[in-house]
């Protein structure tokens, strides 16, 4: 019985884990998305609009505030002019966001399937 308890518990768990990975790889792909638009010299709002479906893929606490501050920290960049700077800038902007997404250091609901 405790064995199968175990098992049941270990599998929740990597349940949850996968569900948060999957919303954090999408938080990731949102960041930059959105540094590529700020790279690319897109005005602010611009951006924003460019998010429609965003965020219909998760349900994510307070969604659209988290929105505004993805899109606000890439406008604190500023706009690099040798293609490979940029491409850098976004990548490193994404991983970012993906990290501390994994170390939740915001509050994320359960991902929906």
């Amino acid at each position: 019985m405790k064995t199968t308890l175990l098992i049941l518990l270990l599998t929740l768990s990597n349940l949850a884990t996968a569900s948060q990975a999957r919303t954090c790889i999408y938080l990731a792909s949102v960041a930059e998305q959105a540094m590529e638009l700020r790279q690319a010299n897109v005005e602010k709002n611009k951006v924003i609009e460019s998010f429609t479906d965003y965020p219909r893929n998760f349900n994510i606490y307070k969604a659209n505030d988290l929105l505004l501050r993805i899109i606000n920290e890439a406008y604190e960049s500023p706009v690099k002019e040798v293609i490979e700077e940029k491409l850098l800038l976004t990548w490193k902007f994404g991983g970012d966001w993906f990290e501390s997404c994994l170390s939740k250091k915001f509050k994320i609901k359960k991902a929906i399937k």
